[in-house]
């Protein structure tokens, strides 16, 4: 293994405080090490700085940096001079501040819907935070003036379902995979989450996330875009590794491995959705100038934000979604009075 490239150093990081995802198992580190850019061992932070920040880029902006692992993780490896970087939470802000110590980074409060860029960056980072953004077109329009001519932006993202509403033969299918497995490594959660859970838990959680790649396409050039998966094993491990994490059960290893192969294969052939991709974007004359991307800019994302706040976070297609799925459009599920023959689990 290399001394920068290894998969053991990529960045260690709790992203909530309650959840446990199947990153914090070092298999699954490696799984995504070899699906992504690079060496088979090599991170994602040391192929972007081996092949596009060498010499280092002049100024870098972070977007949605949460705890700032990322910016100082990239400052530490000399990916750029000097870091911008923002979040919503002043909490965050203010550690951020705390844990700089002598790094280049400026930290500034902003939320993606008020965000203006007022600087030229020519590197942009999006490290799971885009798929939070409700005005997602409105973003990606100032990003795109922000980059420079020979700037690129950079994505580890999630971009499958949106609000992780999977569809049903792919719950099917999980749950399936799920039943083969040794009972003491089967998931005892839901392998849909509750969409209401979802809203009143955080409301901008994956809320847009199957229109990431539709709008970095449509104000910038897709490099090289790389599809890490995820679509049987990244649900299938959320608050499930604890029967994988001890390195000498050797059943677990081979347990764990057979589902992170199943789930490079599932991805390519199409049976299950990306759910996490590498993206490397570059520069886009043209950007968001065809009619497609302003009407989504400047007449669908408004007119769907505004029908989602009177409807309390809920948006339509998850609601036709909803029904469709619960056949409530069948009067064979209500009685003459109105009421539901049969209650709706989620």
């Amino acid at each position: 293994m290399s001394d920068q490239g290894s998969a053991d150093l990529a960045p260690r990081v709790e992203y909530y405080d309650v959840d446990r995802f199947w990153n914090d198992l070092p298999a699954v580190v490696g799984h995504e090490t070899r699906r992504g850019p690079g060496e088979p061992d090599e991170w994602w932070t040391f192929y972007l700085k081996r092949v596009y920040c060498t010499p280092p880029r002049k100024r870098a902006l972070v977007i949605g940096c949460g705890n700032g692992w990322v910016e100082r993780h990239l400052a530490d490896i000399d990916v750029a001079e000097h870091f911008d970087a923002f979040d919503v939470d002043p909490a965050y802000v203010a550690a951020c501040e705390q844990e700089r110590g002598d790094r280049p980074i400026s930290y500034f409060e902003s939320d993606f819907r008020s965000f203006v860029a007022t600087e030229k960056y020519d590197l942009i980072v999006n490290h799971a935070a885009m798929h939070h953004a409700q005005y997602l077109y409105r973003l990606t329009d100032q990003l795109a003036k922000a980059l420079t001519p020979d700037g690129i932006f950079v994505h580890w993202e999630y971009v499958g379902p949106d609000r992780n509403q999977y569809a049903d033969g792919h719950v099917a299918h999980m749950e399936a995979v799920n039943r083969a497995m040794p009972e003491r490594f089967h998931s005892s959660s839901r392998l849909r989450p509750f969409l209401s859970a979802a809203i009143t838990g955080d409301p901008t959680e994956a809320v847009h996330a199957s229109e990431i790649v539709r709008a970095i396409e449509q104000y910038f050039s897709v490099l090289e875009r790389h599809d890490i998966g995820g679509g049987l094993a990244y649900q299938m491990l959320w608050n499930n590794i604890a029967e994988f994490e001890d390195p000498a059960d050797e059943e677990a290893t081979e347990v764990l491995a057979a589902l992170l192969d199943q789930d490079a294969r599932e991805t390519d052939d199409g049976t299950v959705p990306v759910l996490f991709s590498f993206i490397v974007a570059g520069h886009r004359p043209d950007a968001g100038a065809s009619l497609t991307a302003r009407f989504d800019r400047l007449i669908r994302e408004p007119a769907r934000e505004a029908l989602a706040r009177r409807m309390k976070n809920l948006y339509l297609g998850q609601i036709t979604r909803w029904v469709r799925r619960h056949h409530l459009w069948d009067p064979r599920r209500w009685t003459r009075k109105g009421r539901m023959r049969h209650p709706i689990t989620n």
